[in-house]
């Protein structure tokens, strides 16, 4: 059996972190994202990008978009 890739190995010094365009400008109360070049994909707190984020591999992040995306059909990432 294969073992499941980990998306959390990347180091956070790499991360490219980006505010997610539906993030009010000044509000304190951003997502930020950072997109590897594998396809995984880190979500976080602007407030605190050292804070523990979510992690996703392509197939979690493609899956949790679409989950987004059939309550609300304008989310994009």
């Amino acid at each position: 059996m294969s073992q499941k890739h980990d998306p959390y190995v990347h180091n956070p010094a790499d991360a490219a972190w980006t505010k997610s365009p539906f993030s009010a400008e000044g509000n304190g109360d951003c997502v930020i994202i950072a997109r590897f070049p594998n396809g995984d994909v880190w979500l976080g707190d602007d407030k605190n990008p050292n804070r523990p984020h979510l992690a996703f591999d392509h197939a979690e992040w493609a899956a949790f978009v679409k989950a987004i995306e059939s309550h609300s059909p304008n989310f994009t990432a």
